[in-house]
This record gives structure tokens, C-alpha cells and sequence, in this order.
């Protein structure tokens, strides 16, 4: 069954061939198949050829020219993206990582969170008080902008110690948010101007550009595909005047 198949796959392909060459040569099976015409078959398909290579030749430079200018667009968008993701990075460090949580109190690596308000820790001040007559103590968080808020530790559950060892770590690491966003500061400046030096080197798309319009216009305009053309009618015509019949 199987060698069955494949001599039928033969025979498919034997006659497909046989068929595409009284289509490419035309005019009878003499002047297709027959050594006498094999010059005149030559020169058809020769001129044929020209065509098809200059085609091709316009085609891969047009689309490497393309290819360019699409390699440039990208290469500056995602130059420009970096810029535009570091530099909101430093302008919005979010809160950062857990450090630790007391109460309603959340200390993360930036910010602290009061209940569900998370406040930058840049500016902030932590105070911390003991009442007299009970075992409570308080911590006020004071905004950068002097908006304060108190927490009311039992002593029951939160030990004094605890507490004070807490509120101390909030105000270390409010100093250290102090330091990091003065240094952030001068980062934020140094991106800025990043970004828009990013932003202007468009040079490598425009040249790519200019290449790519070059490439256009010198297969536009140019006169050997107009010629091979040319040439490829008149073996058309030579076919049809020994054939009768004009090919594609």
C-alpha cells in the first residue's frame, strides 16, 4: 500500500511539473520540452531571472532598511522607558519591605503605615510618652506636614520597653529616609536630565530613516530594473514571434 502511495505521489508530481512547463513555455510540447528550442527557452528564462533577482535584491534591502528603523524606534523607546521607570522609582519608592508592626502601627522600609494611611517617612517625627497614673503608653507620629497622630499602647499587652525600642526604630528610620532622600534628590536631578537627553537622541531613527527613503527611492528610480523589464518583453515578443504564443 504504501509503494502504492508513493508511486502515485510521483505520478501527481510528474504530471504538476509537466503541466507548469507547457504553462511557462508555450506554444506545444515541442517548444517546452524538445532540445531544438532549449536556447530560446534559455533566453526567456534568463531574462525571467534578471527580473526576479532585481526584484528580490529590492525587496531584502528595502526590508533590511525597514528592519533598521524599526531596530532604532525600539531601541530608543525602551532607552526612554528605563529612564521613565528608574526616575518614578525614586520620585515613589512605595512603601518598601515590612520591617515590622505594633498595634496599629506598620514600619515599612519607606513609610509608615497608621491604620490603612501609609505616610513617607522622609520628615516624619515619633514622640514617645508614658501616662503617670496608668501603664499606657503613647507614640505620636508628626507629619512633614505637622498633622500628628497617637497610638495608645495598654501595658498589659504591649510592655513599655517594647513600645519605646519601637518608636525609636520609627525615628532611626525616618533619619535614614531623611538621608536616602536627599541623596534620591540629586539622583531625581541626574535622571531628569537623563530622560531628556533620551528623549532628544533621535539621530539613530532619523538616519536609519534617510537610509530607508534612499533605499526606496534608488529602486524607484533606478534603471536596471526598468531595463531587465525591457529585456524580459522583448524575449516575450521572441517567444510569441517563434511560438505563436506570448508567455507571462
Amino acid at each position: 500500500m504504501i509503494a502504492i502511495w508513493w508511486v502515485l505521489v510521483v505520478v501527481a508530481l510528474g504530471v504538476w511539473w509537466t503541466a507548469w512547463r507547457l504553462v511557462r513555455y508555450p506554444g506545444g510540447w515541442a517548444y517546452a520540452f524538445h532540445e531544438e528550442h532549449r536556447e530560446a527557452r534559455k533566453a526567456l528564462e534568463d531574462a525571467r531571472g534578471a527580473v526576479r533577482e532585481l526584484r528580490s535584491t529590492a525587496l531584502r534591502e528595502t526590508w533590511q532598511a525597514r528592519t533598521a528603523v524599526r531596530r532604532a524606534e525600539r531601541a530608543h523607546r525602551r532607552r526612554v522607558q528605563r529612564a521613565e521607570s528608574e526616575l518614578e522609582r525614586l520620585r515613589d519608592p512605595h512603601r518598601g519591605a515590612l520591617v515590622e508592626q505594633l498595634g496599629a502601627i506598620t514600619l515599612h522600609e519607606h513609610a509608615v503605615l497608621v491604620s490603612d494611611d501609609a505616610v513617607p517617612l522622609a520628615g516624619v517625627r515619633v514622640r514617645f510618652e508614658l501616662a503617670r497614673s496608668t501603664h499606657v503608653s503613647y507614640v505620636y507620629i508628626t507629619r512633614p506636614d505637622g498633622r500628628e497622630h497617637m497610638e495608645c499602647y495598654e501595658g498589659e499587652e504591649f510592655p513599655e520597653d517594647a513600645v519605646r525600642r519601637f518608636s525609636v526604630r520609627i525615628q532611626n528610620a525616618a533619619v535614614t529616609a531623611n538621608r536616602l532622600q536627599e541623596r534620591r534628590a540629586g539622583d531625581i536631578r541626574t535622571l531628569e536630565a537623563e530622560l531628556r537627553e533620551a528623549r532628544k537622541a533621535t539621530k539613530p531613527i532619523q538616519e536609519a530613516q534617510d537610509r530607508l527613503d534612499k533605499t526606496r527611492a534608488r529602486h524607484k528610480d533606478g534603471l536596471e530594473l526598468p531595463r531587465a523589464r525591457a529585456a524580459l518583453d522583448d524575449a516575450r515578443d521572441a517567444w510569441r514571434d517563434l511560438t505563436g504564443r506570448r508567455p507571462f
